[in-house]
């Protein structure tokens, strides 16, 4: 199983990260993989994240450079590894995947979903943590990142919410203001409610798209936030269930690539995971992970699995046998 790592945000920021040193190794080799797909060489990240610095809450400035120094890096390459998904977007206009799904099931909605991303040697499988929070004003939450990461694509507060982020393109250009992944892990520390977050994550200038799946405690609470860096737009759960992969279906803002193999077959996962829903609507955990690794939705990039249940604040994360990127 992967390894928990317990953050307390009590305490002062210097003292919330408390890495092993084959976790310290887990998060420069991560950095040295960012750098590369980026075409970036060491020690030049600074021109791509300074401009986050002055959105980026203050406590989260303050863990990055206590995570820099802990790491013997700078602060603009730490802040690059946290910032990637933002700045992918700026630097070359392209970003990873993902197939999501949320569904009403017996004891609270079910929120599944892939994270595609290639890495070398399966690096972000292999260095998968379990981010526990606690100490936030609104609550403890959990995020499934990786060693150094502070932000959060995946995360559930129980009681409270459920969120994942999966990328799309659009044709508005990229715009000042707090990396998304920020954004996500304020709405986790700070939102008491699912409308709460619905509204945190709606309204907040972003630097790039995002699709985010969001899912509440009770019954109904299932959207899809679909953004530009200004723009919104919500997608709400048609007979008790939602899905999403890489497309904007609700806002008008363009985008996309067939160049991108992410983009070319976010269509088709999208028709397979719908089609298997309607067939037959999962109830279970174990029936969302199964979907999850049908052929048609699961990539050979996927690096994680996952279902959350905010009402009751579970998850369950399953890790993909390595396979060859085609």
């Amino acid at each position: 199983m992967p390894p928990v790592i317990p953050i307390d945000l009590r305490l002062p920021p210097a003292a919330r990260w408390r890495l092993t040193p084959a976790q310290c190794d887990q998060a420069r080799t991560l950095l040295r993989s960012y750098q590369a797909d980026l075409g970036l060489s060491a020690g030049i990240s600074g021109p791509f994240v300074v401009a986050a610095r002055p959105f980026a809450p203050p406590d989260h400035w303050a863990e990055l450079e206590s995570l820099a120094r802990h790491l013997s890096l700078s602060v603009a390459d730490v802040a690059l590894c946290n910032f990637y998904y933002d700045a992918l977007k700026v630097t070359l206009g392209q970003g990873f995947g993902c197939t999501a799904f949320a569904v009403d099931a017996p004891g609270g909605i079910l929120h599944a979903r892939n994270l595609d991303w290639w890495s070398p040697d399966d690096s972000l499988a292999r260095c998968t943590a379990v981010c526990r929070f606690t100490g936030a004003p609104a609550g403890s939450f959990t995020t499934i990142g990786w060693p150094g990461f502070l932000g959060a694509f995946s995360g559930i507060a129980p009681g409270r919410f459920a969120v994942s982020l999966n990328a799309v393109l659009s044709n508005e250009p990229a715009q000042l203001g707090i990396p998304v992944v920020l954004l996500i892990r304020r709405a986790l520390e700070e939102a008491a409610t699912f409308a709460a977050a619905r509204q945190l994550l709606c309204e907040t200038p972003i630097p790039c798209d995002c699709l985010l799946l969001l899912t509440g405690a009770a019954p109904g609470e299932i959207a899809v936030i679909e953004r530009t860096p200004t723009r919104y737009a919500v997608r709400t759960a048609a007979d008790e269930s939602v899905c999403v992969t890489n497309s904007y279906l609700a806002l008008n803002a363009g985008g996309g690539s067939s160049a991108s193999e992410i983009l070319a077959t976010a269509g088709a996962r999208f028709a397979r995971v719908s089609a298997l829903i309607a067939r037959q609507q999962p109830l279970t955990p174990d029936d969302c992970l199964r979907y999850l690794s049908d052929s048609g939705i699961r990539m050979n990039i996927t690096a994680q699995q996952m279902v959350f249940r905010a009402a009751t604040g579970e998850h369950w994360l399953k890790l993909p046998p390595p396979t060859t990127p085609s």
